[in-house]
């Protein structure tokens, strides 16, 4: 265990002078600043409102993972993965760094988003919104909905290069606000891209239609079900990969 945190503290000064942590805090202020702008002249009611910030997050979130983590990976090549691959004993441990790091940034950058907004909402436009409580549920949820994105784009760069994970992202982004319409109901348990956008909108209605609570909360629990079954699935696939996994060229 320390040896893990020892490696996701290395994560950290890698990316400390990179695009990324500027990218982790621009985007949450300029998000929630421009919704909130534009809900100060928009006639929605206030559950639609938060609706359509969270879903945009959502729905945004397979490409912004695809764009983090090529970046990520683009720092192993310059040594071609000698340092990643050969600074733990367990080699697994280089990989669930690099996942835990970034999985934590993504909750704090989606946590000051929508806090940012739940406050401009709540403050700027006087409006009652929800409670921080339930904010920060939507939050969770929007994260965990990426975890396994993260697992695949990880593996996508490692594999290939990382124009197949931005391609594969800019899919997933599509797919993501296709799954919002009824096309994605009773499917999109099954394509994890749509797992944050889909997740939230679930949980959103759960927390604001109290006349629906029980038959809400039937369909959480088995969505949440399905969704970290496929996630242990593809977490035990990845991890089977990696444990051969010996590099790849870096001519992308």
């Amino acid at each position: 265990m320390k040896g893990l945190f020892h490696l996701m503290r290395a994560e950290h000064l890698k990316m400390r002078h990179t695009f990324q942590y500027g990218l982790h805090i621009g985007a949450p202020v300029l998000g929630s600043l421009i919704f909130v702008l534009y809900y100060s002249m928009s006639g929605w009611n206030e559950v639609a409102q938060i609706s359509g910030f969270v879903e945009v997050i959502g729905i945004a979130l397979p490409f912004a993972v695809s764009l983090v983590c090529a970046g990520n990976v683009g720092l192993e090549e310059g040594n071609h993965f000698q340092t990643f691959l050969g600074s733990s004993v367990r080699k697994w441990n280089a990989f669930l760094a690099k996942w835990l790091v970034l999985l934590g940034l993504c909750f704090i950058t989606v946590l000051a988003a929508i806090f940012l907004f739940g406050a401009g909402f709540h403050w700027g436009l006087g409006k009652a919104g929800l409670s921080f409580a339930d904010y920060a549920i939507l939050a969770v949820t929007l994260c965990v909905g990426s975890a396994p994105l993260y697992l695949e784009h990880l593996f996508l760069n490692l594999r290939f290069t990382k124009s197949v994970s931005l391609s594969v992202g800019v899919a997933q982004f599509l797919l993501a606000a296709l799954f919002l319409t009824g096309l994605g109901d009773g499917r999109w348990q099954f394509f994890p891209c749509a797992w944050s956008s889909r997740g939230v909108l679930l949980i959103l209605s759960y927390l604001t239609r109290k006349d629906m609570a029980e038959i809400l909360a039937a369909e959480v629990r088995s969505s949440l079900f399905l969704c970290l079954l496929l996630l242990a699935v593809i977490y035990a696939i990845i991890r089977a990969w990696f444990h051969f996994y010996e590099g790849r060229q870096c001519n992308d």
